[in-house]
């Protein structure tokens, strides 16, 4: 249609007019909470696009928000599910062949290496070869890499199934990962696991240091908001990090003279 906004998947029904509706929503990606102005048609989401009157975002979004439903209408993500093409003949062979086997393709995505099988097939095999470990090397073999994104079913669901199903222990998540060192520091220095800070205290800032944080990459509405304040007020910026960072380039774009990177662990 006309949208000057991203159109994921316009949709449009023959013979009659598209319906479009507005919803007011928050982004589903990081921690940020951007404001979000999704339009549907039909049924189907046409537009993701920034809320220029949200506090905490201003009318800015990255690439991640304003695609977040892309994933719904790609080809990749519908239909039969994708199994490498070896594993699979593997799987075909007589009493399974080896359960354990190892795609000689792995490490690859070229579509080449893949082959489109119905999901009740891909997932009875999937459960086969779970089984297989679990009864071969114990129930600690088989690991899960959770998420924080999840809902609370999801985390108890996966839990029963990992904890109590096959008796792993072996279950983690970005939630624990990233947390442990934050929580830590905020109880030394906040007094407090919940950090009593607040979206405008960056606009305050006399100084804004991150520490193995690079966020314009990983929270890019509070590098724009920090970057921003820095153009204005002309304010130094640490970052420690090993790597030199997008966060790093983008603070020496503004003034080199008081941007500082610590390159260590």
């Amino acid at each position: 249609g006309a949208n000057p906004e991203l159109e994921a998947a316009p949709a449009t029904v023959e013979g009659s007019e598209a319906a479009r509706s507005t919803a007011i929503a928050q982004c589903p990606y990081c921690g940020v909470g951007c404001g979000t102005i999704i339009q549907v048609e039909n049924g189907k989401i046409v537009s993701m696009r920034p809320d220029k009157d949200h506090p905490t975002n201003y009318g800015l979004q990255c690439i991640k928000g304003l695609t977040a439903a892309e994933p719904m209408y790609v080809d990749r993500m519908e239909g039969d599910s994708y199994v490498r093409k070896d594993v699979w003949e593997e799987w075909n062979k007589p009493d399974h062949g080896d359960l354990a086997y190892v795609s000689k393709t792995k490490g690859s995505f070229d579509e080449e290496h893949f082959v489109r099988v119905p999901y009740e097939q891909a997932s009875n095999m999937v459960a086969h070869k779970i089984a297989h470990f679990a009864k071969t090397h114990g129930g600690n073999s088989i690991g899960l890499y959770g998420s924080g994104q999840l809902t609370m079913e999801g985390q108890y669901l996966e839990n029963l199934f990992m904890k109590g199903i096959l008796g792993s222990n072996t279950i983690e998540a970005n939630a624990r990962m990233c947390m442990t060192s934050a929580v830590t520091g905020y109880f030394a220095t906040l007094g407090s696991d919940t950090p009593p800070l607040a979206y405008e205290d960056i606009e305050l800032c006399d100084m804004i240091m991150h520490f193995g944080h690079n966020a314009r990459e990983s929270h890019p509405i509070i590098f724009w908001r920090a970057a921003d304040h820095k153009k204005k007020k002309d304010i130094p910026t640490v970052v420690v990090d090993p790597r030199r960072t997008g966060t790093v380039m983008g603070y020496e774009d503004i003034n080199p003279e008081n941007s500082v990177h610590v390159p260590i662990l």
